[in-house]
């Protein structure tokens, strides 16, 4: 069964421009329609790149930050947004045809390591955005015999409530991270994604700071005032197809592994499309027919 056929992904994307335009369209794009990916595309609608929230991220707090935004711009962060053109900040995105298969859009995404897929047609005309939160959508609801913890993120990157989102940026740029888990006196007290500091910079209460050069006001406010709350868990020996049902029904990209209050790791879609397909004695089995992806564990 062909992509064009398959009920998954955004035809058109969400979110995409011309390769003309400024960061700060995809900045207040990103924020509005609450996705983190815009690809860009010429005058004939062809893609020639793509700007992830990742790139945005190091823009707005990260080592982009310090040579772009500080160096050029003395720390004026609108007027570098508005300065600055989006391709500037775009790679060439891995891709798949319209009609590519089931399979193949899977094996891609498997084999690039990446979060999202443009589809485009033969002529290299954008027409839809596959992202990894479509793909888990396609899990089957069914026991897997793994256990979280056998595929959750254990060393996972972390913060404080009480830091700042300058920091907060820098981290995520630093360690390439999407989601920072906010923990005090060994607690889990939120988590803040880069959709939740991407929309509270789009703020109209930020954007007047920001444009009054109050940017300390906007950078040095607390991680837990934007944190979202609660944070979704899920227990370490929980089998990992309940886990990804929570996520489905919750339509988040991760979750926090903890015991009792006391986090432990985080499992997210990137775990559980990279990592389950590769445990041992696991087969994954993908029904074009049915548009379902069954994994599961058949010897141990």
């Amino acid at each position: 069964m062909r992509v064009s056929e398959i009920h998954i992904g955004r035809y058109p994307p969400a979110l995409y421009l011309d390769v003309e335009a400024s960061l700060m369209d995809v900045f207040l794009g990103m924020a509005s329609k609450r996705v983190r990916h815009c690809p860009l595309v010429d005058g004939n609608g062809r893609l020639v790149g793509m700007v992830s929230v990742r790139d945005l991220i190091d823009f707005l707090g990260g080592k982009r930050f310090e040579t772009v935004v500080g160096g050029l711009f003395g720390g004026d962060v609108l007027k570098a947004l508005r300065a600055t053109k989006a391709r500037e900040l775009s790679y060439k995105p891995p891709f798949v045809y319209v009609d590519s298969d089931l399979r193949e859009v899977v094996e891609t995404m498997l084999e690039k390591g990446v979060g999202a897929l443009a589809v485009i047609d033969r002529d290299g005309k954008l027409r839809g955005l596959i992202s990894e939160r479509h793909l888990i959508s396609l899990f089957a609801d069914i026991e897997t015999h793994v256990k979280v913890k056998e595929i959750m993120t254990s060393n996972f990157v972390s913060l404080s409530p009480s830091d700042t989102l300058a920091a907060g940026m820098k981290v995520m740029s630093e360690r390439r991270v999407r989601r920072l888990p906010l923990i005090s006196g060994g607690a889990l007290e939120g988590i803040v994604t880069v959709k939740d500091m991407i929309g509270f910079l789009a703020s109209e209460e930020s954007l007047n700071s920001l444009s009054s050069g109050r940017v300390e006001a906007v950078y040095g406010v607390p991680l837990s005032y934007i944190a979202s709350r609660p944070v979704l868990t899920v227990d370490p020996e929980e089998d990992v197809g309940k886990a990804i049902l929570k996520m489905k029904n919750h339509n988040v990209g991760a979750l926090m592994v903890a015991v009792g209050q006391r986090p432990i790791g985080i499992l997210t879609e990137r775990d559980v499309m990279s990592r389950l397909p590769r445990i041992r004695g696991v087969e994954t089995f993908i029904d074009e027919m049915r548009q379902k992806i069954y994994a599961s564990r058949v010897s141990f």
